[in-house]
């Protein structure tokens, strides 16, 4: 299962948004949504999420603010607002895709099919990099023999 959280100051786009991801990506769990930047960091480091779907003009702080306030995100990122104006400084954080409301079904699969590529190509990596450790070990422990 993937863990996703949905930041979104609009409960109808996170309402409509959860619909479109159980309908098509049943092996996506909805872990939390935040109607605000505060409760949408709280939740990402509750929840630590695989993929956050984020607004990015929400009342206080925006979606930008919230990622800067993180240390690291080790998330897929796929920023979802109704302003096109933002998109340059959407890639400086390493979006997957930036969606324009209201969604289009087949950008969001896309996007969603891509965060879900990437999800498993580092889990891939990480296993390789255990197990090239495990193998230098056994190679080092040979070796004092």
């Amino acid at each position: 299962m993937i863990r996703a959280v949905i930041i979104d100051d609009e409960k109808n786009n996170i309402d409509n948004l959860s619909i479109l991801l159980k309908d098509g990506f049943p092996d996506l769990i909805i872990a939390g949504e935040a109607l605000n930047a505060d409760d949408g960091e709280n939740l990402i480091l509750q929840y630590k999420p695989e993929i956050v779907f984020l607004d990015i003009q929400m009342p206080g702080r925006n979606g930008f603010d919230l990622l800067r306030s993180l240390a690291v995100h080790h998330f897929e990122l796929i920023f979802v607002t109704a302003f096109d104006h933002f998109g340059i400084q959407a890639v400086k954080f390493s979006a997957i895709d930036y969606l324009l409301k209201p969604v289009n079904c087949n950008e969001l699969k896309q996007a969603v099919e891509k965060a879900i590529a990437r999800i498993f190509e580092k889990k891939q990596n990480k296993q390789l990099e255990n197990l090239l450790d495990v193998l230098q070990n056994q190679h080092r422990t040979d070796e004092h023999r």
